[in-house]
């Protein structure tokens, strides 16, 4: 039934995790084994460095899900035989993630200035063999024939973007931008921090939060009509210069390691789905 199992590429992190009871060679490691192997003779450390190697290469051969692997199968399982979903994640309504989603094409555009680059929208999913996603934007003849996919991350307010441009990729940013380009094929991969203004849905849903929080009684209360410009100028940002509200990392493609083991990895989660199934069956 899982045979066909794709990993969405959102997730491509949490499948790719190791469990804390198999640590398994990087690919660095895998090459440091290479050289030690070829040395004609070792130091005492040496032998203790290859010897731990060797551990890490033998666990590879016997993969053990992680616990954040399980629980993202168990969510494609629900969804694939019951059409169900992880009901309290899904009803999660944070403002920030809205914001994020209803600015995307406006952010689209700023790039497309920005840039001076015609991106191209493309919101039908998208696949090959062992991954599949939604990209946000890319260049090229088609999105199977892309030379550059930019994902769009949308900041909910001027701090978050500035700390952004410190702190870099959040946890699974990489792996994401990566498997859209082994799907698409492109070589340019970019995720793309924008500060875009708060569509005026949004801002009126901060009006009341803001007047809740204060205790204020109406919207022309003396209590909000002080405190809330301060609010309303954190959410509009018209006054900063596009050139200032975008910041761009470059995600290199997977390389040839890191594909296969993906490639590697979605065989071992259809496997594992497909007996969870068999098991499931007998119970009824």
């Amino acid at each position: 039934m899982f045979e066909n199992f794709k990993v969405r590429c959102s997730a491509i992190n949490k499948v790719m995790s190791n469990s804390a009871q198999n640590p398994i060679l990087t690919e660095k490691q895998g090459l440091r084994l290479d050289e030690l192997e070829k040395k004609d003779s070792l130091t005492e450390k040496q032998k203790e460095e290859m010897a731990e190697l060797l551990v890490k290469k033998d666990n590879g051969k016997k993969v053990i899900l992680s616990t954040t692997c399980i629980e993202y199968l168990m969510e494609a399982y629900a969804w694939e035989t019951e059409g169900m979903i992880a009901v309290n994640k899904e009803a999660l309504d944070v403002l920030s993630i809205r914001k994020g989603k209803m600015a995307e094409h406006i952010a689209g555009q700023v790039l497309s200035v920005v840039d001076n680059i015609e991106y191209l929208i493309h919101k039908e999913r998208i696949e090959n063999e062992y991954a599949s996603g939604e990209i946000d934007l890319y260049t090229g003849a088609h999105v199977y024939a892309a030379t550059n996919v930019t994902d769009i991350k949308n900041s909910f307010d001027y701090p978050t973007f500035l700390k952004k441009i410190h702190t870099g990729l959040e946890t699974g940013q990489k792996e994401q931008v990566q498997g859209y380009g082994d799907i698409t094929g492109a070589r340019d991969l970019v995720v793309a921090n924008c500060l875009i203004s708060a569509p005026r849905e949004i801002i009126e849903e901060m009006m009341w939060k803001v007047a809740l929080k204060i205790n204020a009684a109406t919207f022309e209360s003396p209590e909000f009509l002080a405190e809330w410009p301060k609010w309303e100028r954190s959410m509009v940002f018209h006054h900063i210069p596009i050139q200032r509200r975008v910041t761009k990392i470059k995600v290199e493609p997977f390389t040839d390691f890191e594909q296969q083991r993906l490639y590697d990895r979605v065989k071992v989660c259809r496997d594992f789905l497909n007996l969870f199934h068999e098991q499931r069956m007998k119970l009824n």
